[in-house]
């Protein structure tokens, strides 16, 4: 350490600022089933109620 002219703070981890978790808020849903009332976001694997549909007809307007 004295040939590198290091000290032990050198080595210490530096203070890291806590990260502030930001909260996300929720995601309105995009498609509704006439049906059920079930709803889907458009994120994530699409609902069984959606498959083989047009997702257009689910649109919520």
């Amino acid at each position: 350490m004295d040939a590198h002219k290091l000290s032990p703070s050198d080595f210490a981890e530096p203070n890291k600022k806590a990260k502030q978790s930001e909260k996300k808020g929720m995601v309105q849903a995009k498609y509704r089933d006439p049906d059920s009332g079930a709803t889907w976001t458009g994120r994530g694997r699409a609902p069984r109620w959606l498959n083989g549909r047009d997702k257009e007809k689910f649109l919520i307007k």
